[in-house]
């Protein structure tokens, strides 16, 4: 007994102290081309406007960032490699509004690339690179997986990311919890969905808008719909349009037969389906469709082996958005859109 003792002592004060000494004692303002061996703790409104520019966050035992109680704080062209849990957290015991994580590139991380609890309102995630994420999977046999970004905070922005190589048996590119905007992010080879919103947080009944996204070669769906079966967390509507959709064993867009009481708008989209199977969106609840292209294979792209998926001339989505007068005004590329030939997916010819 005395030797369990000491050999759970020991264990304490080896495995215990693995994680390093947190950095909380920055001062606010502009913190710029420094690294970061420790989780940095961002804490208090003193910090409100501060801009972490430059910055590495590296060989981190723990978070590499931390967020709580701090408005309009930005992270801007930064690097997050080599952490053994989220490269960026945002705190669920404060909260944060307008917080912008923009052109940064974090990879090799253990847990979640982004990760953000509901009290976490109108961030804006735009032009990072994330790959390599979940790479540690024992969370996910207890069912707790993780992703790309795990987002359950209200009215979130996520624009122009590129997100690939989420390792975790369940993890997603992107994984939603709420609602916002999910728009021009090109997304591949996640372990499960591309996508993915279930509603275990409170919808509001507002709309979550999926538009202009590439989503390729993930091991399920490209877009995925689910409840966790409370309708009162449900959102309103879902907008799902002009994506451009490949997967290779399920259908590319999913809508779980528990999402009641949500309209589904899917427009524009070009989905295909390269393992044969004849549905494209798998519901058995009512929803809308209009203007998409359903496919096996190539319908005219620039290079489908290689997933280049921007369309050519010969395409059979040249064209096959127009007599729509709602769309969103640029393409994947950001590029613009009229009325007069317009393109269904996320690329407009020109």
């Amino acid at each position: 007994m005395k030797a369990i003792l000491i050999i759970f002592i020991f264990s304490i004060i080896v495995f215990g102290c693995k994680k390093n000494k947190i950095v909380d004692d920055l001062s606010p303002g502009l913190i710029e081309n420094k690294t970061f061996n420790s989780t940095v703790l961002i804490d208090g409104h003193e910090y409100d406007g501060t801009i972490f520019r430059n910055c590495v966050f590296e060989l981190i035992e723990g978070d590499g960032l931390q967020i709580r109680d701090v408005d309009n704080l930005i992270i801007e062209n930064c690097t997050f490699r080599n952490i053994s849990e989220d490269a960026i957290r945002f705190r669920n015991s404060g909260t944060s509004n307008g917080v912008q994580i923009i052109n940064n590139l974090i990879f090799n991380i253990e847990e979640n690339g982004i990760l953000a609890p509901e009290n976490h309102i109108n961030t804006i995630i735009h032009g990072n690179t994330i790959h390599n994420i979940a790479t540690n999977n024992t969370s996910s046999q207890f069912g707790a997986p993780h992703h790309g970004i795990y987002f359950q905070g209200f009215n979130v922005l996520i624009t122009e990311n590129l997100i690939y190589n989420i390792i975790n048996s369940e993890g997603n590119g992107i994984s939603i919890r709420t609602y916002g905007e999910i728009s021009k992010n090109k997304i591949f080879l996640a372990k499960d969905h591309g996508i993915s919103y279930f509603s275990d947080h409170p919808g509001n009944g507002e709309q979550l808008l999926i538009e202009n996204n590439i989503i390729y070669d993930n091991g399920k769906r490209g877009i995925n719909l689910a409840s966790n079966g409370e309708t009162g967390n449900h959102i309103g509507n879902v907008l799902i349009r002009f994506n451009t959709l490949l997967t290779n064993t399920e259908s590319p867009i999913g809508i779980n037969d528990e999402l009641t009481g949500v309209t589904f708008d899917i427009i524009a989209n070009i989905a295909i389906r390269t393992d044969g199977g004849e549905t494209y969106i798998y519901s058995t609840l009512p929803y809308n469709e209009t203007h998409n292209i359903f496919d096996t294979g190539d319908i005219g792209f620039a290079d489908f082996s290689q997933r280049n998926l921007h369309i050519i001339e010969s395409s059979s989505a040249v064209n096959a958005g127009e007599g729509l007068i709602d769309f969103p005004l640029n393409d994947f590329d950001g590029e613009s859109r009229t009325e007069v030939g317009l393109d269904a997916g996320a690329d407009e010819l020109h």
